[in-house]
């Protein structure tokens, strides 16, 4: 939601922007010529003098902007991705010190310890908060030694998980799939 917050505060800055540029020019245009120099709002005045707050174009209007409103709260309410996970530091008197991973630092970590594992050709690797899920190829074909690697490719995960110290260590899924003839 980081980069649609971005986008949108950048649009709205700029809408901003320009509707002050505008404003300055109708005013010096209406003082100066006596007339609209780019938007016609004496139009858009005289329309809304005479539309009461009862008018169905106002209605649709208003609900459009709050379905607009409440889908904007609602995606700004959900919880942001991790972007670090917090690690605690081994080191003695490291009060204060804020240490932590990248989730891809944590991807590329478990993957190596997963591919350095016997049996297993590749590896892809997604982090989450809670979660992290590993689906690794087996160095064989045979499909019953692919269900066999599934736990030393978790005890690898685990292990490695156990040496980045992290403080929440999320629970790890794995899924071996047989090499594909």
């Amino acid at each position: 939601m980081r980069h649609a917050n971005r986008v949108l505060a950048a649009l709205l800055s700029l809408a901003l922007a320009v509707a002050g540029v505008l404003l300055i020019i109708e005013v010096v245009a209406d003082r100066t010529v006596g007339h609209a120099a780019v938007v016609a709002w004496k139009t858009a005045y005289h329309w809304a003098g005479r539309t009461t707050w009862n008018a169905d174009s106002i209605r649709v209007t208003s609900a459009i902007l709050i379905v607009a409103g409440l889908v904007l709260l609602i995606a700004e309410l959900k919880p942001a991705r991790a972007a670090r996970l917090p690690a605690d530091p081994d080191l003695a008197g490291t009060a204060g010190i804020d240490a932590a991973y990248t989730r891809r630092g944590v991807a590329a970590a478990i993957r190596s310890a997963v591919t350095a594992t016997d049996g297993i050709r590749a590896a892809s690797v997604k982090v989450r908060r809670r979660k992290i899920t590993i689906r690794a190829a087996a160095a064989t074909a045979d499909r019953t030694a692919a269900p066999a690697l599934r736990e030393p490719v978790r005890a690898a995960a685990r292990q490695r998980l156990a040496a980045l110290n992290l403080r929440k260590p999320p629970a790890v899924v794995a899924r071996v799939t047989p090499r594909s003839r």
